[in-house]
């Protein structure tokens, strides 16, 4: 019931973090819970559940490789980034640097994309992406409209906290 914009000032709040482990308590009889990435397609096979959330890769391969007859609902997805780092003080400091220079060229980084659907890490790469595959990136022009992005100084701030209460929460 929050739009995706106020969704992490909402959380900011004691209230509203208290509003979201209320949604979770609605849920929660009817979650099956999942602990590895293989396992929510696999749920979803056995049709153990009716929906899950998993990672778009997963479901594009289950979906045309394994010729599953699954949809991807792309209302409210979480975008999250990736990052490159490199360990300070690292003795090949300076072949990290050309791995990742390599690495994060639209050709390379479309290559991937092709092998495994996520979305590309460069909007430069996307031209370059395979038609056929597009349709399956979270990160098409289609599939964004409802996007929620992670809020990644929210969870550096809070994640600890929340983590914490909800391992109590489910363990109830």
């Amino acid at each position: 019931g929050v739009a995706p914009a106020d969704v992490y000032s909402i959380l900011r709040t004691p209230e509203g973090k208290d509003r979201a482990f209320r949604k979770l308590d609605e849920i929660k009889p009817h979650v099956v819970w999942w602990e590895r990435n293989t396992q929510a397609t696999q749920l979803l096979a056995d049709k153990e559940v009716v929906m899950t959330a998993g990672s778009s890769g997963r479901f594009a391969t289950a979906i045309t490789d394994e010729k599953r007859n699954f949809k991807i609902v792309w209302d409210g997805q979480i975008m999250d980034y990736e990052y490159w780092s490199i360990p300070k003080d690292h003795p090949q400091t300076d072949l990290a640097y050309s791995f990742i220079a390599f690495a994060s060229r639209p050709e390379r980084i479309a290559d991937q994309t092709n092998y495994i659907p996520y979305g590309p890490l460069r909007k430069s790469a996307a031209p370059l992406v395979k038609p056929e595959v597009a349709e399956y990136l979270p990160t098409s022009p289609a599939n964004m409209k409802t996007a929620l992005k992670t809020d990644t100084q929210f969870w550096a701030d809070n994640s600890a906290d929340l983590n914490q209460r909800f391992q109590a929460w489910v363990a109830q």
